[in-house]
């Protein structure tokens, strides 16, 4: 059988990769989506984008789904000389409420609840957590800290409050404004930064409205992870956002929570997708540190559906050439042997899932060249693909955007069919594409899966075995 993509690649846009000719690019390297970062950029610029893939994608016959990332409330110090401070370890340094110009001994703050948050004896980091200072006392408006870890600073850099409880809302004004515009547009996913809470993903739903748009919650809070389970009830999928949870608590902690989000999410069949800084040295170097491949790696090992490529592909000197060495990644870890890997056990009782681990179970036992689920078996298809099976899942939709969002897990390819297609047609068409992509001959066994009668909207309720065809038999 021919070599088969697993894992998925999330390629963020932006101003390096969002012209059409480097979009053709990372299509053709191997991204399966597309991220656009709405705290750059304009709703207009976004559309525009969105627009462009679509085509692209369509002249290319790819299923490539967009993912739209709501930005979420950013606390970032004011305005500094243009050439920024110089902090010592040891100095003296006041954020402040007051609109001044920034120096080296103090720069405003627009957080409006800082003095209210802070007190004395908590730690803010600086720019990504590359400078760190300790709160000695607050005083009005003013919060007079020491610097323990100085550096260079410069303006608009972000301010990170760790062991803090902040009282700003998960979803700002422009938040509820870009989520009214995402709901308005044919985007295919959506990420909400700064969740906290379940009530954080209910209520970006409420905005939404009735489209029916998978929202992922985007993890870098500490609370996010004291949630997850509530979290994960009403979520449709995680984004792992490591920088920020690296930034927020112990760095030394991330890499068993990430296996932990990885685990829980792959128990309540969600998306999960691993992100930022994976191939961080290639925004500038033409090769990965061993370092970097080793995490990309680990992230496919725990469960990830797909990883993310963020400043790599956004900002970075070749966006293609990054995405190549991602798939060449991905790639050597799914065809290691993982006879030992960890089984998907759900923990919801349905149809979906019991039917999802006995065609899995089956499809090994038969040593099957696939699992094919009909039209309508969407959930079904998440479901088995977070079992991990070493064969690929069809899965069959009439719906285009249904077939994008299925690009994005793991171990899944899409196949349009004809709408209101019977389940004979299905299974023919599954037959072909079998022998078109060299994954099966005349005679293999193939795990069918599905809801009976289809198009019925009910839950998937039948497993079929069934033989490839030889195409003289259509």
């Amino acid at each position: 059988m021919n070599p088969f993509k697993y894992t998925k690649i999330v390629a963020t846009l932006g101003p390096a990769s969002e012209s059409p000719d480097q979009i053709r690019r990372l299509i053709a390297a191997g991204t399966d989506c597309f991220r656009l970062n709405f705290s750059h950029g304009t709703q207009e610029s976004h559309a525009a984008t969105l627009q462009l893939v679509r085509q692209i994608s369509h002249e290319l016959g790819r299923y490539v789904a967009v993912l739209a990332d709501v930005q979420g409330p950013k606390l970032r110090i004011g305005k500094l000389p243009e050439a920024g401070v110089c902090l010592e370890d040891g100095q003296s340094f006041v954020l402040t409420q007051r609109a001044i110009d920034g120096s080296a001994s103090a720069v405003h703050s627009p957080y409006e609840y800082l003095t209210q948050d802070l007190q004395k004896g908590a730690r803010v980091l600086l720019a990504d957590g590359s400078i760190e200072l300790l709160v000695e006392r607050i005083a009005d408006q003013d919060v007079h800290c020491k610097v323990l870890h100085g550096g260079q600073l410069f303006s608009k850099k972000g301010m990170n409050l760790p062991g803090t409880t902040v009282s700003v809302e998960t979803l700002t004004a422009k938040d509820r404004q870009d989520l009214e515009f995402i709901a308005r547009n044919e985007f295919d996913l959506v990420a909400v930064s700064f969740v906290r809470r379940a009530a954080d993903i209910k209520q970006a739903r409420e905005i939404l409205g009735a489209r029916p748009i998978p929202v992922l919650a985007k993890l870098e809070r500490p609370e996010a992870i004291d949630n997850l389970n509530a979290i994960l009830e009403v979520a449709d999928g995680v984004m792992v956002a490591r920088g920020d949870l690296g930034v927020e608590m112990d760095f030394a902690r991330v890499p068993g929570i990430q296996k932990q989000i990885l685990q829980r999410a792959t128990v309540r069949g969600k998306w999960a997708i691993v992100a930022t800084e994976m191939l961080r040295s290639m925004v500038s170097q033409s090769r990965p540190t061993r370092a970097e491949v080793t995490d990309v790696a680990n992230a496919v090992i725990d469960g990830a559906d797909a990883v993310m490529l963020s400043e790599e592909t956004a900002v970075g000197q070749h966006p293609a050439l990054v995405v190549t060495a991602m798939e060449r990644i991905t790639g050597e870890v799914d065809r290691l042997d993982q006879s030992g890997k960890l089984h998907f056990e759900a923990d919801i009782i349905s149809f979906a899932a019991g039917a999802a681990g006995a065609a899995v179970s089956a499809a090994e036992r038969l040593e099957a060249r696939a699992i094919v689920a009909l039209a309508g078996s969407n959930v079904t298809a998440l479901l088995l693909s977070k079992w991990r099976p070493r064969i690929p899942i069809l899965a069959l939709s009439s719906g285009q955007a249904t077939l994008r969002r299925l690009n994005v897990l793991r171990g899944v390819f899409p196949v349009h069919i004809r709408e209101n297609s019977n389940m004979e047609e299905q299974i023919r068409l599954a037959d072909d594409v079998l022998l078109e992509q060299s994954w099966g001959r005349a005679g293999d066994t193939v795990v069918v899966v599905g809801a009976i009668p289809l198009g019925q909207g009910k839950e998937t309720n039948s497993i079929r075995f069934h033989r490839i065809r030889p195409r003289e038999n259509w």
